[in-house]
C-alpha cells in the first residue's frame, strides 16, 4: 500500500497519532489506516479507530474541494462492521447529496485485498453555530459492587494499545452500567484544539462494548465485537475531558 504525507485537509494531532495518511484514488478522497499495534485491541484494529476514518475522510472530501471549509460537525453516523481487520485498511468516501448546510456521504472501509471490513453512512453539517449549553442533570456516582469486575475492565483497557493511547479510563461501574472517561490529551484533539470526533466516537464504542461485562463473568480469552454503531453529535466537541455512561437495556 502506498500513501502520501497527510495534506492539511485531513491533518490533525489525532489523525497523526493514528498514522492516518492520504490514499491516492480515482474514486474520491481515500484515507489509509496502518495495521500497527498502537491502533489495535486483541490483535485487530480497534473499532473506534475504524470509525474514526469516517469523519476524517468525509471532512477531507469537503475540504479538498473547499479548503476554507470549517465548523464541520458530523450530525449522524451509522456504521456496520462486517469483519475484524487484521491488515491495513483504506476508507473511500463518496458524496451522495448536499442540501443547504447538510452534506450526505457513504464510506466503505476495505483491507488491501479488497475485502470489505465496514461501511458507513453519515451526514455532516457545515457552518454550525453552537447552541447555549444546558446544565447536565446531577447523576449519582456508579459504585461497582464487585472489585473483580472493575479490575478486569481496567486490565482490558490497559491491554489495548489503542485505548491506552487515548487515555481512556474506568470512571465508575455497577451491575449493567459503566462510565468511561477520555482525556483531552493532545493526541485526542482535532486541528482546532477540540476533542476529535473520532476520539469521542471511540469513547462511545468502548463504553457500549464494555458495559455487558459488568453482568457476565469474565473468562480467559473471552472478547467482544461491535456489530453496529450509530452516533449523533449535537454540536462541535469541547476542548475538555469527556465522560460516557452506558447501560445495558
Amino acid at each position: 500500500m502506498t500513501t502520501e504525507t497527510s495534506p492539511p485537509y485531513i491533518a490533525s494531532p489525532y489523525a497523526e497519532d493514528l498514522a492516518i495518511a492520504l490514499q491516492p484514488s480515482d474514486a474520491g478522497v481515500g484515507v489509509a489506516l496502518p495495521f500497527e499495534e498502537r491502533n489495535t485491541m486483541h490483535g485487530v484494529l480497534h473499532g473506534g479507530a475504524l470509525a474514526s476514518l469516517v469523519p476524517i475522510s468525509t471532512f477531507g472530501a469537503i475540504r479538498s474541494a473547499a479548503p476554507a471549509a470549517d465548523d464541520l460537525c458530523t450530525v449522524s453516523l451509522h456504521m456496520e462492521y462486517v469483519r475484524a481487520a487484521r491488515k491495513p485498511v483504506v476508507a473511500q468516501t463518496r458524496a451522495v447529496r448536499q442540501v443547504r448546510e447538510l452534506a450526505f456521504f457513504e464510506t466503505q472501509i476495505a483491507d488491501r485485498e479488497g475485502d470489505v471490513v465496514a461501511f458507513a453512512s453519515s451526514a455532516v453539517s457545515q457552518g454550525v453555530v453552537r447552541a447555549a449549553e444546558a446544565t447536565a442533570p446531577a447523576r449519582a456516582p456508579l459504585d461497582c459492587a464487585s472489585p473483580e469486575i472493575a479490575g478486569a475492565i481496567q486490565d482490558a483497557i490497559a491491554a489495548s494499545p489503542y485505548l491506552s493511547r487515548r487515555g481512556v479510563r474506568l470512571a465508575g461501574s455497577a451491575s449493567g452500567a459503566v462510565e468511561l472517561a477520555l482525556a483531552a490529551a493532545p493526541v485526542n484533539l482535532d486541528r482546532g484544539g477540540r476533542v476529535h470526533e473520532g476520539a469521542a466516537i471511540t469513547l462511545i464504542d468502548a463504553a457500549g462494548a464494555t458495559c455487558p461485562w459488568t453482568l457476565i463473568p469474565a473468562t480467559a480469552g473471552a472478547g467482544g465485537a461491535t456489530i453496529a454503531l450509530h452516533v449523533q453529535l449535537l454540536g462541535p466537541l469541547p476542548a475538555a475531558d469527556l465522560l460516557a455512561r452506558a447501560f445495558v437495556r
